[in-house]
């Protein structure tokens, strides 16, 4: 009997054993849930120090003798068992199992809370998770009805263009962009948003044919066509039919190139931080894939964890391992900084070198980095703001000024002021407009 208790502990101890190490690697990628994993961790080592506590009792009570058959024997597991006065057998309510463990009775009742502390903390981190779950799952959509048309009509033809070699560098830019697309469905989507825009410039034109647009009320005039010569009225517009599609097509030809600078700047943005992490990880002598698998789990940094998540799926549904993954990974990368430490990781753990020494070097190399972008960037909004306080507020007035004295004076343009005044105010919005975008595309979180 007192063999079974033991056993059965020794089990329990495993038990908790692995559930710490699991504990402690979420509590390393997890800031939601840290005060709960610190309950959890505290309480699963304090079972392990009782079930410990209680050894050297049952080690004492081992006999070589045959004891009777008991009625209350441990192999029927049917309640609490008192083995003698220092030794009770309890189950565990809380761990939804009914195995027995052998402790000491002072300590029967610390057992139980702790039991009750570190499920209601488990508790809590599963409906937190689960309602993570909720959110990923309504992320998901139904294939895009837009997406399916455009295959339907021009599927054959980008294929046929992709296999002659065309659209290659749009290829790297839908990897290296994160895309969710294939090649051709993009090619596809980008024929069938240009024959639509066709259409639409075509009834732009017919609509110019028709109408003037004019600068006083009622801004719309009806075109006499017996007054005007229809063909070179037709010629006036139809440029649009063939410029437009094709700018719509460049557009979208350029987007995805302009969407990949733009993740490896937020990439870049992320970096320096997530190295510190990554050496500090490093340097309790963790296994290297699971450095990426702690940052794949951290919402602190959501572009780097999309990229550990590459490397971990590499690993864990490829097959492949950390060094062959590191380097798949870094091909289809838009960051050259993370592309260099990826490259850098992998030759360190390659020819055994120290890896939590490497990223901190790479961290000190990248923090100096970002503190010289910093200041840059502060200089530069700086100027920046000179500019649009001479180009937003002093221009509009000197011209304000210009065009009244025109007026008075009948020099040139004779304007009202109602028109003055909307002319005014376009220049301004368009300035501010155009600042806005200048802005966007060069938006840096430094």
């Amino acid at each position: 009997m007192i063999l079974e208790l033991i056993k059965i502990n020794v089990e329990q101890e495993k038990k908790l054993v692995k559930e710490l190490d699991n504990l402690l690697i979420h509590s390393l990628s997890s800031e939601k849930d840290k005060v709960l994993l610190r309950d959890a961790i505290i309480s699963k080592s304090n079972q392990l120090k009782i079930l410990n506590d209680s050894m050297p009792l049952l080690l004492k009570k081992i006999s070589f003798a045959k004891s009777l058959p008991d009625e209350y024997a441990v192999k029927k597991f049917e309640k609490p068992v008192e083995t003698d006065r220092e030794i009770v057998t309890l189950t565990a309510p809380f761990e939804g199992s009914n195995e027995l463990v052998a402790i000491r009775r002072k300590d029967k009742d610390k057992y139980l809370e702790e039991l009750y502390i570190s499920e209601s903390s488990l508790k809590s981190m599963k409906k937190g998770r689960n309602a993570d779950t909720k959110e990923v799952i309504a992320q998901y959509k139904t294939p895009n009805a837009y997406v399916r048309i455009a295959n339907k009509l021009f599927l054959n033809t980008s294929r046929n263009m992709i296999e002659k070699g065309n659209f290659n560098d749009l290829k790297k830019s839908l990897e290296k962009g994160d895309f969710v697309f294939l090649l051709q469905s993009y090619v596809s989507t980008m024929f069938f948003t240009a024959l639509i825009s066709f259409f639409i410039s075509i009834f732009v034109v017919f609509f110019l044919f028709f109408f003037d647009i004019n600068t006083t009320p009622p801004f719309l005039a009806m075109v006499n066509l017996a007054q005007v010569n229809v063909l070179t009225r037709i010629l006036k517009f139809v440029w649009l039919l063939p410029v437009v599609p094709l700018l719509v097509f460049l557009v979208m030809y350029i987007y995805p190139s302009t969407e990949k600078s733009s993740l490896a700047q937020k990439i870049n943005y992320e970096l320096p931080f997530v190295v510190i992490q990554m050496a500090a990880i490093a340097g309790a002598d963790i296994e290297p894939s699971n450095i990426f698998r702690i940052i794949s789990m951290s919402k602190e940094y959501p572009h780097i964890r999309k990229e550990a998540k590459k490397i971990m799926n590499q690993i864990n549904l490829y097959g492949y391992d950390l060094i062959n993954a590191l380097k798949n990974v870094a091909s289809a990368s838009p960051s050259k900084n993370w592309v260099d430490l990826l490259n850098g990781i992998s030759t360190t753990v390659r020819s055994g070198g120290d890896l939590s020494k490497y990223l901190n070097k790479k961290a000190e190399s990248l923090l100096f980095e970002y503190r010289l972008k910093r200041e840059k960037s502060i200089k530069s909004a700086e100027t920046f703001m000179d500019i649009y306080i001479s180009v937003v507020i002093a221009a509009p007035m000197l011209m304000m000024l210009l065009l009244v004295m025109m007026s008075i004076s009948k020099i040139g343009l004779s304007l009202s002021v109602p028109m003055i005044t909307i002319i005014i105010v376009s220049t301004v919005s368009l300035i501010n407009i155009i600042f806005l975008i200048f802005l966007h595309l060069n938006q840096k979180k430094f």
